[in-house]
């Protein structure tokens, strides 16, 4: 039962309850920092889970592989590969706890689309209310059912966050270079744009083009199903050597990007914006990503990854 319903206690379990469990400190530390004493600090502990200030969750958290990881990182030059041992979604469902870590409560938080990230999202912990943003990097499709669109990403990724999102009311392509520049000149268009400098952390999927059968194979890749390109722009992309993408940027083995003129017709972060982010995390997996794979950790953009140990291996047998 709670120990107290007094809206003022409350208020001081709140307080409380952040310097324990956000800031990390004792209850000692909290006691002298409030000058109360320390048995008082535990009941106010005690209060604050009882009164659902504080939801304590466990959460089935996969097991890693260390040692792959590490080769990872020294091979491709990361400054973190988190890999899951298992396959099955293990990746994303590791990714929800390795995002909650990464995420600082000042931090302004990038997300762009794809099942993938609608699956991380719905693993991150929830945060109570926060000074966090969300940005959305990409406009919006109607080819993308909901769970995997970018501004209902955007927003799920808020709410789980306690974030303030700024959203694109913009679809993702347009039919022209001028018409994208004149969108991004509106407003509500051009609020979230000029926010893309200010992203902290980016949370990216890895698309693949597989050069076989592009379009049956859409499905992995976000930038074909989003209905932006039509088989003649595919064909280009193909003949291009593209072998993935990250958001609407097309790369090839070697890490190019090789669709400017894409990139040119796209509401969405630019890729000198999207290098120019302190922390760039991509999660995927699948073993027929692995050229892909390959491909975005050669454009250098890529600073985290997170995937599994299937994956990983063939990542590193590929090319």
């Amino acid at each position: 039962m709670p120990v107290t319903a007094d809206p003022a206690l409350d208020s001081l379990s709140t307080e409380v309850a952040r310097l324990f469990f956000d800031r990390q400190m004792t209850k000692v530390e909290i006691a002298a920092h409030l000058g109360i004493s320390r048995f008082r600090v535990a009941r106010l502990v005690d209060n604050a889970v009882a009164e659902g200030i504080v939801r304590i969750e466990y959460r089935d958290v996969p097991a890693e592989d260390r040692a792959l990881a590490t080769a990872m990182e020294e091979r491709f030059d990361l400054d973190l590969c988190v890999v899951a041992r298992g396959d099955d979604g293990s990746a994303t469902r590791l990714a929800g706890p390795v995002l909650h870590g990464l995420i600082g409560p000042d931090d302004v938080v990038g997300v762009a689309w794809g099942s993938t990230l609608a699956a991380v999202v719905r693993e991150i912990p929830e945060r109570g209310r926060s000074s966090i943003e969300v940005v959305q990097l990409a406009g919006s499709s109607t080819r993308l059912d909901r769970v995997r669109d970018a501004g209902e990403l955007a927003r799920a990724l808020a709410d789980r966050l306690g974030a303030v999102c700024h959203p694109i009311y913009a679809p993702t392509f347009v039919p022209t270079a001028a018409l994208r520049d004149a969108l991004l000149e509106q407003p509500e268009v051009a609020e979230t744009a000029g926010r893309f400098r200010s992203v902290t952390i980016a949370i990216v999927g890895i698309g693949a083009i597989p050069a076989d059968d592009p379009r049956n194979s859409g499905a992995s890749s976000s930038l074909l199903r989003s209905g932006g390109l039509d088989d003649d722009a595919v064909a280009d992309l193909v003949a291009a050597g593209a072998v993935g993408d990250l958001i609407v940027h097309p790369f090839d083995a070697a890490g190019r990007f090789v669709a400017p003129e894409l990139a040119a017709r796209a509401v969405a972060i630019g890729v000198g914006d999207l290098r120019a982010i302190a922390r760039v995390v991509a999660v995927a997996s699948g073993s027929g990503k692995a050229p892909a794979i390959r491909g975005a950790l050669a454009t250098g953009v890529i600073d985290v990854l997170v995937t599994d140990a299937p994956t990983a291996r063939a990542v590193m047998e590929s090319g």
